[in-house]
């Protein structure tokens, strides 16, 4: 394809530039592609590369080709409760733009898209997640700690019946994420989230918290549960970061998280990035049913005596 700016330094410390990372998308797009399909997508796009001014894009272009397609999400949170009512005014939804085809991924970065962002549900089941993701922020550069919470992680999961998968984000720290069945409502996964959370932290209290305000956090890793609400999302597999060395966010096997950081792949390793197996496809390719998940966190929950607080993200 022909690109715009192709010379243009979108990664100045690597001398990475706008052609690269349209590169970089065109040969990745075939792995990418599976994680995206039918997830409405939010863009981080930086149209003069790192040195400008970065910004989330959710709403699809007027100039988007007709291929991209678009999926509208009601913007109040009692909208979204069910999907929009076709007589609700346009600026009461965000249109989200779909991606289905490889040509899609080069043409997104063409426009220069950065990172892409997707959340834990595919259209049109916009309440019905196929994904339960763990998102864990440790300190600044405690990589040892992120590891050790990925594995405490991964053995609470599977105490309650779910197989999952490391990602290394690219950024700070991992997400460990379980495919599901979509069979539990967005809002019950996440309840259910921030139970399991609670007893996560409870097993492993100086190690672990979910207190939102990093001032609270002291030396934990901050188990991020809300990556399961409705309409939150995560970094999508294989999505570059806007991060000076061009990060990639990549499965894992858990044989290797206690040898890579998080940001151990860059745009340099696209080669040997489609050399590896893909972890989290080919745990999707056989889901767990969501509802064992859930029952078996809800009476461990019950026999805790742990209490919830009421959260405010805005207040917390």
């Amino acid at each position: 394809m022909d690109v715009s700016n192709a010379d243009r330094v979108v990664f100045p410390e690597v001398g990475r530039t706008k052609g690269d990372v349209v590169a970089y998308y065109e040969r990745i797009a075939p792995r990418v592609l599976p994680h995206l399909l039918d997830r409405p997508l939010s863009i981080r796009r930086y149209p003069k590369g790192l040195a400008g001014a970065g910004f989330f894009q959710k709403n699809v272009p007027a100039h988007y080709p007709d291929s991209i397609h678009k999926f509208e999400i009601p913007r109040s949170s009692e909208a979204t409760k069910k999907h929009r009512d076709p007589r609700a005014k346009s600026k009461d939804v965000t249109v989200y733009p779909l991606v289905r085809e490889l040509e899609h991924l080069p043409y997104l970065a063409n426009q220069g898209a950065i990172e892409l962002h997707i959340p834990t549900f595919r259209a049109p089941e916009l309440h019905r997640p196929d994904r339960l993701v763990i998102d864990l922020d440790p300190p600044a550069g405690a990589f040892a700690l992120a590891k050790r919470a990925a594995l405490f992680t991964r053995e609470a999961l599977a105490e309650y019946g779910l197989a999952s998968v490391p990602i290394a984000t690219g950024s700070k720290g991992y997400h460990v994420v379980a495919a599901l069945q979509p069979t539990v409502d967005s809002g019950a996964l996440a309840f259910t989230a921030q139970k399991f959370a609670a007893l996560l932290e409870a097993k492993h209290p100086d190690e672990l918290t979910t207190m939102y305000r990093i001032a609270l956090r002291g030396e934990r890793v901050f188990i991020d549960w809300l990556r399961n609400n409705p309409i939150a999302s995560v970094v999508a597999p294989y999505s570059l970061r806007a991060t000076p060395r061009a990060t990639v966010a990549t499965p894992l096997q858990w044989d290797e998280i206690e040898q890579t950081d998080p940001g151990a792949f860059s745009i340099a390793d696209v080669e040997r990035l489609l050399e590896r197996t893909d972890s989290l496809a080919e745990l999707a390719a056989a889901p767990s049913d969501a509802r064992p998940f859930v029952t078996a966190v809800e009476a461990a929950f019950e026999r805790s005596g742990i209490e919830l607080k009421p959260f405010d993200r805005f207040r917390s």
